[in-house]
């Protein structure tokens, strides 16, 4: 069986690595930058394939967050958490749609050996 690498790569200085939780074995936090968070709204007219609209809406929204980490001179987003509310509404209109939002810390990781 392949062996699973619980260390984090952290050997590219311009790549974020994401991480549901908040802390992540083998490293330390040298800093933390605080919150950070991205939020993406999908029009119901504009969206044909929701599964397809979910995926790229998802990856537009997680390299969102990556590019604000990157400002503060983060390498990770640890804690993310993402919710999808697929019956939002804009406060401002009747439109209707696919809400993703996401939101964690950002954080310079660091290997601990």
């Amino acid at each position: 069986m392949g062996e699973t690498q619980s260390r984090a790569p952290l050997d590219s200085e311009n790549d974020v690595e994401l991480y549901t939780s908040p802390w992540v074995s083998g490293t330390r936090a040298a800093a933390y930058f605080g919150p950070i968070s991205s939020e993406l709204f999908l029009q119901d007219d504009q969206v044909e394939d929701r599964s397809e609209a979910w995926s790229k809406a998802e990856r537009e929204l997680l390299e969102s967050l990556r590019d604000k980490a990157r400002l503060l001179g983060a390498n990770a987003v640890v804690g993310l958490e993402i919710t999808l509310d697929p019956f939002a509404q804009l406060p401002e209109s009747a439109a209707t749609g696919l809400r993703l939002h996401a939101v964690g810390t950002a954080a310079k990781l660091e290997p601990l050996f």
